[in-house]
């Protein structure tokens, strides 16, 4: 009996831990909604050590690199092509393929190869890079370049897949 009573213990402190894990990850996406731009999201806040990087890849531990890096490979390439053109027209060549961002995070999450954490802090982050100028819109997508190299970093040092 008293075995029993002790992975029941054991199940319910490793559940009280994730949830406290999804709650700093709804915080993050929170604070990250109340942004005018994600260009104005603070460095150290982002990438510091329990910043909104490491939050969110310590509640992704058990999610597959291979995952985070095809979202990656994406938008590596965007910002690739970024580089490539003069300032103004840059964004109108990169639209499309940014547009096209959000229905593969969606298909990601109805196979369920993201977790739903995820899903919700790059819907927000997304979101955020659409506004303002073309200029701006750069910069919000520079930005949200390096939060999603500061998670990954973050996702291997906790040991992801």
């Amino acid at each position: 009996m008293g075995q029993y009573k002790e992975r029941n213990d054991n199940r319910e402190r490793n559940s009280n831990r994730e949830r406290s894990g999804s709650g700093e990850v709804q915080t993050v996406v929170y604070e990250i909604g109340q942004l005018k731009m994600l260009k104005d999201l603070d460095i150290k806040l982002m990438a510091d050590e329990k910043g909104y990087a490491d939050k969110i890849a310590h509640t992704l531990k058990n999610m597959k690199t291979a995952q985070l890096r095809r979202f990656f490979g994406a938008i590596k390439k965007i910002e690739r092509t970024i580089q490539e053109e003069n300032s103004e027209k840059a964004w109108s060549d990169v639209e499309a393929e940014f547009y096209l961002l959000k229905p593969k995070i969606a298909y990601a999450k109805g196979r369920k190869l993201i977790p739903d954490e995820f899903y919700q802090v790059l819907k927000v982050s997304l979101n955020k890079i659409d506004i303002g100028s073309n200029e701006e819109k750069i910069e919000n997508f520079k930005r949200f370049v390096k939060f999603l190299e500061s998670i990954i970093a973050y996702h291997k040092f906790y040991g992801g897949d």
